[in-house]
């Protein structure tokens, strides 16, 4: 049997949602994702919070994605983002406090 690639998954979630192929897309990327979001808000529990924000994200436009897009870079590109709002969002509290 041959594994199935992300985008495959992606789809099988989107027209099926299907969640053994959202949760095996997950713990493929899982890591990726972390990573990435510790390096952007250095903070392990604020990485967390980024990580399920965007596997949130990725969940609920998973079948608006295109065929043509690379989802490490979707996902990459959507860490920054999300790190950048929470980065936002805990200055302007800061700010208020």
């Amino acid at each position: 049997m041959q594994a199935k690639d992300d985008l495959a998954l992606l789809r099988e979630y989107a027209a099926n949602h299907s969640e053994t192929a959202f949760t095996e897309l997950v713990s493929r990327r899982v890591g990726f994702v972390y990573s990435a979001a510790l390096r952007q808000v250095r903070d392990p529990q604020l990485a967390e919070e980024v990580t399920q924000a965007v596997f949130i994200i990725l969940a609920r436009k998973a079948a608006r994605i295109r065929d043509q897009t690379i989802l490490s870079g979707w996902l990459f590109r959507t860490t920054r983002f999300v790190a950048l709002a929470h980065a936002r969002a805990a200055a302007r509290g800061r700010r208020y406090e």
